[in-house]
């Protein structure tokens, strides 16, 4: 039924309905981050060389949630901003210290921290969705936007004055523009409160979209919040059926829901958790370090009913055939029709830094590369002769090239006269300076321009063929400003020529202070 209070309009819910379904949201948002932190420990992703998930990473997680990828990438981002995941020098995501003590806490501290990092994260993780931004990527460092929480807290505010009113998205909005005129027009300001509503919603600060009594309590900065009393109490058992399905009767305790996720799969959530045994589960149990028989006694004590005989036998059919084909690294081969040689070759104490295995009457292999095994042999003795992948002697010496481009060493002469290239090159360079100085001193500084701002006066730029300066961000924070003819704009990046070098150089728009034209 649809309502007013003079200021937004939207339908009238029952107290009751609104803290029921923001309860069950809380419950899903502490089970996603559990679950995604458990799932990426042994699933690692590796970030992008430009930064942020991957498309593939993220839908493999979507798809182990059972949510879409918009979610998937909100749950990341709580993470993320909670310090529950760490970014390793080599670009995986593991989860950090930080989630074994989150995972120690209250249901009801869990959700205080989660709630209260995104009421103040500058990041706007909505901007993933845009078709436009191809180039912003979860955990990526293109999402700040220093307006967000202010923008944010005030929509969460308004939504917090109609008591059990949920807004429709228009009439928040026309709210919005008159609180904060000055958004009006910024880019986003059509966008921005439906991705907040969303996220409100996953987070249970509201529920069936109108403001519920635990997000109410966290905006009024009240010490509790009612939620470890509303959240259904954890069990230790599950309920194994006759259909290779096992029934949580509520939400697990950690380690057994840890445990079972490793060798059944989750067919669907909800307040029953339903968990499937398949062959593939089972083989990925197995391949953890579990035992056949370690599974078995696993479900015999959690369950509240029999084992059935068919998920006995499955079991122990998958740990009978687990291992036999084995797939191991080697680097080096040795091969020799005699094998007297071999077993003279693998006692031989002087090949002991080889660290030979031998694999069969007339093979050895070895992980050291094959030219060390090579003068190995040949310094103990041995008379070894290279082969190729199809089995040919190689006799012939491999001449090799540098793949890096030839550095020629600098040349130190007495002082000769300059060329005219060079001559030329530094009047250049003193043109731009003074070029630069006397722009910089007809302005102070740059002003400032938004994202939009910025792609639309480079496009132009571009369009035109006209000279442009910058404010470029380094990256330890300080701006330098830069006379640059634009030649295009590719992958987040603008390419464009220096005045100061008079090369071609690639700026990341991301680090783009503010733009403005040239004029002359």
């Amino acid at each position: 039924m649809l309502q007013s209070t003079g200021f937004i309009a939207g339908d009238l819910i029952e107290s009751e309905e609104i803290d029921q379904a923001a309860i069950a949201s809380v419950s899903n948002i502490l089970r996603w981050v559990c679950e995604l932190m458990d799932f990426w420990s042994e699933e690692t992703p590796t970030l992008l060389r430009t930064g942020g998930l991957g498309v593939r990473d993220l839908r493999k997680a979507a798809e182990h949630l059972g949510v879409d990828e918009n979610c998937t990438a909100f749950v990341a981002e709580l993470c993320y901003l909670q310090g529950l995941l760490a970014i390793e020098g080599d670009g995986r995501v593991l989860p950090a210290t930080g989630f074994d003590l989150f995972q120690s806490a209250t249901g009801e501290h869990q959700w205080r921290d989660l709630a209260s990092i995104w009421l103040e994260s500058s990041r706007v993780i909505g901007l993933i969705r845009i078709e436009e931004s191809k180039g912003i990527a979860p955990l990526g460092n293109e999402l700040d936007r220093v307006w967000a929480p202010r923008v944010r807290k005030t929509i969460l505010e308004l939504m917090k004055g109609e008591e059990r009113i949920a807004p429709s998205l228009t009439s928040l909005q026309q709210r919005l523009d008159w609180t904060l005129p000055s958004r009006k027009d910024s880019p986003l300001a059509k966008e921005f409160p439906r991705w907040v509503m969303d996220e409100a919603e996953w987070l249970g600060i509201t529920g069936r979209g109108a403001i519920s009594s635990f997000g109410r309590a966290l905006l009024d900065g009240e010490k509790t919040l009612g939620i470890s009393s509303a959240l259904p109490p954890t069990v230790d058992h599950i309920l194994i059926q006759g259909d290779n399905t096992a029934i949580a009767p509520g939400p697990l305790t950690i380690e057994l829901a840890r445990k079972l996720s490793t060798f059944a799969d989750i067919e669907s959530r909800g307040n029953a958790t339903v968990y499937r045994f398949t062959e593939a589960s089972i083989r990925r149990g197995l391949d953890h370090g579990h035992t056949g028989d370690e599974i078995k006694g696993f479900l015999r004590s959690t369950s509240k009913t029999p084992v059935p005989q068919p998920l006995e036998y499955l079991i122990s059919d998958v740990a009978r055939r687990h291992g036999q084909l084995r797939v191991g690294y080697a680097n080096t081969y040795i091969r020799c029709e005699d094998e007297a040689s071999i077993a003279a070759i693998l006692k031989d104490k002087r090949l002991e830094s080889l660290r030979l295995r031998q694999i069969a009457p007339t093979v050895l292999i070895s992980e050291s590369e094959s030219g060390d095994s090579l003068e190995e042999l040949r310094s103990s003795g041995y008379l070894p002769s290279m082969e190729s992948q199809s089995g040919d002697v190689i006799s012939l010496p491999k001449q090799l090239r540098a793949q890096s481009k030839a550095r020629l060493p600098r040349v130190i002469s007495e002082t000769s006269e300059p060329t005219p290239t060079v001559i030329a090159a530094a009047v250049k360079v003193l043109r731009a300076g003074d070029r630069a100085h006397s722009f910089t001193a007809s302005r102070a500084e740059i002003p400032r321009t938004s994202a939009n701002e910025t792609l639309a006066i480079l496009r132009k730029s571009i369009e035109s063929e006209s000279t442009i300066t910058i404010g470029y961000a380094d990256t330890n924070g300080g701006v330098t400003q830069r006379i640059v003819d634009p030649v295009s704009i590719a992958m987040g990046n603008l390419i464009a020529r220096d005045h100061g070098n008079d090369e071609v150089i690639t700026f990341k728009i991301a680090r783009i202070t503010g733009v403005a034209f040239i004029d002359g």
